[in-house]
């Protein structure tokens, strides 16, 4: 058989899980220490809450090498940002972010929902372009402070929890089929 062959390809094809519990075998089929599994799953957590949507796949990518992480692990934490929890991550950091900020007058003032929705519909055209940028920058700050507040507290969360799963499915001896994804 020739190098490059279909029928050689075909013998390392990469499998998807086909559940949560697919993923889990396969995680634990990993060649890796549990604390490193734990860490790569709780970055890929974080990764999920920063403010970065649309790289987060670079983020991953990123990440996964400078802290040598293995990037299958990191990438399965990320996907805890899907089309199912975007809102209540993205919605739950900006509530976040603006009562956190309140708790410092000083920095941050927030806009009433209500002045906000008013003045985002009477923008002209010409507005968009020249008060809107200071108003989403203004706006942003509260944003950005409670994505990476929630994208730590969830990391060590999912740290000690995705920790303890492999500990007890390792003790359970819940087999891996050796081949992860």
């Amino acid at each position: 058989m020739e190098h490059g062959s279909g029928d050689e390809l075909a013998k390392h094809k990469i499998k998807k899980p086909k559940g949560l519990k697919e993923a889990f075998k396969a995680l634990l089929s990993l060649k890796a220490p549990l604390k490193t599994k734990a860490r790569a799953f709780a970055v890929g957590v974080f990764v999920a809450f920063t403010p970065t949507y649309g790289l987060h796949t670079v983020t991953v990518i990123l990440f996964s090498w400078l802290f040598r992480l293995p990037f299958s692990i990191v990438l399965l934490g990320s996907l805890v940002n899907n089309p199912w929890t975007f809102f209540p991550i993205y919605g739950g950091s900006y509530m976040a972010g603006r009562w956190l900020l309140s708790l410092f007058p000083a920095i941050y003032s927030p806009v009433p929902f209500r002045f906000l929705a008013q003045q985002l519909k009477s923008f002209t055209w010409k507005e968009w372009f020249t008060k809107a940028p200071a108003l989403f920058l203004k706006e942003g700050l509260p944003f950005v402070v409670g994505s990476l507040t929630l994208g730590v507290v969830a990391a060590v969360v999912s740290y000690f929890v995705v920790l303890w799963l492999l500990r007890v499915g390792e003790r359970r001896g819940v087999p891996g089929d050796g081949e992860p994804f």
